[in-house]
């Protein structure tokens, strides 16, 4: 009778000892499992921060390193039409230095042009701006604004340079701290937008224009 008991009390003992056991790991399963899903949505979440930031830094970049660095190439024009909304509060330099608020040319249409002396496609288009200016000049506002600072070379002294050499008789003018190459997003050079006698931005080219183009955008205005 003994005999049983301890046999019994070892048997129950074990059984104890294997359920413990087990309760353990399964204890240690679920740990290993919660922290698992923890650490790969830590991870995803610092992921989507870094991506989020270097976005945020690509968006930076693309506004003044990146085109600096990489010069658009893309002739192809992108269009933005009636978007409807008013041109931002800015300012600009004039060959005097005098800053030149934006709203001080409501009254008529405006076209304004962001380009650089480095920009290949800006070249190109730039007969078709000073052959516009010849017959519209009186019609409308041409504001062909120097993205000054978009390279450390692009200095006021570099776009009179330029504009003598391309034999232009517009006047130009210099961008102020970069503020209208951020605020009108000149991710890309060349840059031309349209606005009508309010303010209103009527359309946005990014890009290149061809001469039919700019008559057009132009005919928008007058």
């Amino acid at each position: 009778m003994k005999k049983i008991l301890l046999l019994l009390t070892t048997l129950i003992v074990l059984l104890t000892g294997a359920y413990i056991i087990y309760q353990n790991n399964l204890a240690t399963e679920n740990i290993v499992v919660e922290e698992t899903s923890y650490t790969i949505t830590a991870d995803s979440s610092q992921a989507t921060a870094e991506s989020m930031a270097t976005l945020s830094s690509a968006g930076d970049m693309d506004s003044t390193e990146s085109k600096v660095s990489k010069p658009s190439v893309d002739i192809t024009a992108k269009t933005i039409s009636n978007t409807d909304w008013a041109g931002p509060s800015s300012t600009y330099l004039n060959t005097d230095g005098q800053e030149i608020d934006l709203s001080e040319n409501y009254g008529k249409g405006t076209l304004i042009n962001i380009w650089a002396s480095w920009c290949e496609p800006c070249k190109v288009e730039m007969p078709y701006f000073e052959e516009a200016y010849q017959t519209y000049g009186e019609e409308i506002n041409f504001l062909m604004i120097n993205a000054t600072e978009s390279k450390p070379s692009e200095t006021s002294e570099a776009a009179l340079l330029f504009a003598e050499e391309m034999g232009m008789s517009m006047p130009i003018y210099f961008d102020t701290n970069m503020k209208n190459q951020y605020l009108f997003g000149a991710t890309i050079l060349p840059l031309t937008v349209i606005l009508d006698d309010t303010g209103q931005v009527v359309e946005i080219v990014r890009g290149q224009v061809s001469s039919a183009k700019l008559t057009q955008l132009i005919e928008q205005i007058l």
